[in-house]
């Protein structure tokens, strides 16, 4: 796939499939609103690769927690955007294994990935972790270039894995505030996480102080919001305590 050599992934990889919605009304147990939101939003879903040790030579990984046989990359083809949060989760429970998700739109693109674990009640079914997920990308995105598998650690389907991840964290993070070359992904979710956090209460008090109509309890929602901002601003400012 000419539009994906960014990720520089072996041709002995590439499947080139579509994956019929069929396949996720049979198996994922989806409401009407859900069906809905497939039939009206989708236009095509395509399994583009399969990264596993018999196509990449890279060692599979399982432990207690989590099993990675292999890792796929999925392109959601779209007539609109709308409910892709809801998308992707349908899809990586349905197709339990890490996948690089990538939604399209026209001429943009946006990737969601998030880490599995084995569902300790039942191991048949796969347990997803936090959906980590970029906005829209244009055609020369920075990104891009940090996507290139070949720069990643090939240690095992893991360690690749967790490497698209971080990648995605840190481009994420670097798009609202400086980041440094030391910065993991693991700090950059965490921080990022602190802002939507704060970004969250602030929305909800600013919505209370609209409807509050004593004064001494607008002067605390005021008093609050201002200590959230600052708090905010000294995040973006690269504090990271």
């Amino acid at each position: 796939m000419d539009d994906y050599n960014f990720l520089n992934i072996p041709d002995s990889c590439f499947i080139g499939s579509t994956i019929y919605k069929k396949l996720f009304y049979e198996n994922a147990n989806l409401s009407t609103t859900d069906k809905s939101l497939f039939t009206d939003t989708i236009n095509k879903i395509i399994w583009l690769y399969c990264l596993k040790p018999e196509t990449i030579n890279i060692p599979a990984y399982k432990d207690e927690v989590r099993e990675y046989p292999e890792i796929e990359v999925i392109e959601v083809i779209l007539n609109k955007e709308y409910g892709l949060n809801r998308i992707a989760e349908i899809i990586m429970r349905t197709i339990p294994y890490p996948m690089l998700l990538i939604f399209k739109l026209e001429d943009k693109i946006q990737f969601y990935v998030a880490h599995q674990r084995i569902n300790q009640s039942d191991s048949s079914r796969n347990t997803i972790d936090e959906l980590v997920f970029t906005d829209w990308l244009e055609s020369k995105s920075v990104l891009f270039n940090k996507l290139d598998i070949k720069k990643m650690r090939f240690t095992n389907l893991y360690t690749l894995y967790s490497d698209i991840v971080d990648a995605i964290s840190i481009f994420n993070l670097s798009s609202i505030m400086p980041t440094d070359n030391n910065i993991t992904g693991k700090e950059a979710r965490e921080i990022a996480a602190k802002i939507e956090e704060i970004e969250q209460k602030t929305i909800s008090l600013r919505s209370k102080l609209k409807k509050e109509t004593q004064f001494n309890r607008k002067m605390e929602l005021n008093i609050e919001i201002k200590r959230l901002e600052q708090n905010k601003n000294k995040l973006l400012g690269g504090d990271k305590e």
